[in-house]
């Protein structure tokens, strides 16, 4: 074992490959990087409620009505340890739980059993799945560029992603996806170039778990069907087989998803504006492939940002983000022209997925699909592989170039990574996300506070809850009291003993509510200013 050891580290040295290795090793490293510093966000909460198979934090637990209940009455429906749920049980309630990704919830399920239910429980799932991604990344530019250099050229470009940092540390199942994906992309290669039956095998296993993971993974089997079609004729009959045994196991949930299609189409309805002009769209598009290396402010996150608000920090990271684009074309056209024709074509067609399916959306309905670029992380994997080409293909005959451009992006990953990690919310999020941050400190800092609410922000009843929940999962204090009324509750101050709480604060209230409490209240209710977010109030005791 120390023999192989040591010829792999000499392997290394003597093939200049040492600055790749030191490379994966940092970015593997900052994945650990403050893992437990952001909040815990609507929809990492989204993520722990479904995996008890529930849609809502209040469908855990609706009892506490009318009464005063610490916050770890809470705080507590998040850890599911302690609720004992039967593992049958909770697969059977995901199960009927309409939703589009159930194969990350049955995995959590036994995930959190195993290692813990802490927020950081689940974002530890998620770095695991980042570190069994990077074999895949290295066996998928090996076997497309015939090169172990091209191999750790991706995966080091790989590991220090700011897109993919980004994901590695969300309790989502983004990474899972991404995972699946270089996953099938490289058993199909593997198994259109070699007789082993194996590696079919392994595409229809990992395609069958990247529909369950996603079903937008069915974009991506179709370009490995053109791929097949017009680049592996010889192949024509193996894959027909193989994709009609990978429809055959999907089929049951494709089905109750049709079934569904209107409670689908309902919770997309929140993508819709009044209107979006024809270029937002590709600016969106070309954005999201720009950050797979540049990712370190949060602008144009909507369309209409590109010609607002704009701030010299804005123009400098529109500089660098032109100079990445520029680099991600001139890839693009040196990978046709230097590589094998169905080798870039391969690569080439990860994009077409993307390009035509969510620019044709939200052209269709007014929506901004393309700006919310954790949809299409699989076109992360191929901007990687372009650029790790291009990178390789100098190392050989231009080395200058090769390392100029490997340290710039190097750099700039390096710089979006620290300065996403410096934000306790997530970045994606921007200063919106701040409010939540705000809320769980105002709590905190209190003494022994009481928060009033009905758990209604801007009077959702879907998205109440799960703000609400925002806030008091992140709160430091356990001297938190909550207080969930009926918006239309009479004597609510015979509710709330005398001389028991330092400030009482009503966050999340209905219209109904306020109106309400401001009848019971009068003068005592003082609004809160200068916050982000919703208003606030504070009820003064005497």
């Amino acid at each position: 074992m120390i023999q192989r050891i040591f010829n792999f580290i000499r392997t290394l040295v003597s093939n200049n490959l040492t600055p790749f290795v030191i490379i994966v090793i940092l970015g593997v490293s900052i994945k650990f990087y403050r893992l437990d510093y952001k909040i815990l966000w609507y929809d990492e909460i989204a993520t722990v409620v479904q995996v008890a198979g529930a849609d809502n934090v209040l469908q855990l637990d609706d009892s506490k009505l009318n009464e005063i209940v610490p916050i770890s009455h809470y705080t507590g429906l998040l850890t599911h340890t302690d609720a004992n749920y039967k593992l049958q049980e909770e697969l059977k309630a995901q199960i009927q739980n309409m939703n589009l990704n159930p194969l990350h919830y049955m995995i959590l399920s036994f995930w959190y059993r195993m290692i813990g239910d802490n927020p950081i429980h689940y974002r530890l799932f998620s770095v695991l799945i980042f570190l069994l991604t990077i074999p895949f990344m290295f066996g998928l530019a090996k076997e497309l560029f015939k090169s172990k250099t091209a191999g750790w050229v991706a995966i080091s470009l790989f590991a220090v992603s700011p897109f993919i940092h980004y994901f590695a540390q969300e309790a989502r199942y983004y990474m899972l996806w991404a995972f699946l994906l270089a996953a099938i992309h490289y058993y199909l290669l593997k198994a259109v170039n070699n007789p082993a039956l194996k590696w079919w095998a392994g595409y229809i296993v990992f395609s069958v778990l990247s529909l369950y993971t996603s079903i937008l993974s069915g974009f991506i089997i179709f370009e490995h069907l053109l791929f097949v079609l017009f680049l592996k004729k010889e192949s024509r009959i193996k894959f027909l087989i193989t994709i009609s045994i990978i429809v055959l196991f999907y089929l049951p949930w494709f089905v109750y998803l049709i079934n569904n299609r209107t409670e689908i189409f309902s919770a997309l309805s929140w993508h819709k504006f009044e209107a979006v002009p024809v270029w937002a769209p590709v600016l969106g598009y070309v954005l999201g492939s720009v950050r797979t290396f540049s990712f370190y402010l949060n602008y144009t996150l909507f369309w209409d940002d590109v010609f607002h608000n704009i701030t010299p920090a804005m123009i400098v990271e529109t500089g660098f983000n032109l100079i990445i684009l520029s680099l991600i074309v001139l890839s693009v056209i040196l990978l046709f022209k230097k590589e094998k024709r169905e080798t870039a074509w391969f690569i080439f067609l990860i994009f077409i997925p993307g390009l035509v399916f969510f620019c044709g959306l939200d052209l269709a309905r007014n929506a901004i699909t393309t700006h919310w670029w954790r949809y299409y992380i699989f076109n992360t994997i191929p901007v990687l592989l372009i650029v790790s080409y291009l990178i390789f293909y100098y190392s050989k005959t231009k080395k200058l170039i090769s390392r100029g451009v490997y340290i710039g992006i190097i750099v700039i990953s390096f710089y979006s990574i620290f300065t996403i990690s410096k934000y306790p919310y997530w970045y994606l999020g921007g200063e919106w996300e701040k409010e939540f941050v705000d809320n769980a400190e105002l709590l905190s800092k209190a003494k022994k506070p009481l928060m009033v609410t009905d758990f209604m922000r801007l009077n959702s009843p879907w998205d109440g809850p799960m703000h609400s929940m925002e806030v008091l999962a992140n709160c430091s204090s356990d001297e938190i009291d909550v207080l969930r009324v009926s918006a239309n509750r009479s004597e609510i101050d015979k509710i709330i003993p005398d001389n028991t709480y330092s400030d009482v604060f009503v966050i999340y209230a209905s219209d109904e509510l306020l109106e309400n409490l401001q009848k019971q209240f009068g003068d005592r209710m003082k609004i809160m200013h200068g916050r982000q977010g919703p208003p606030r109030w504070r009820i003064i005791f005497e």
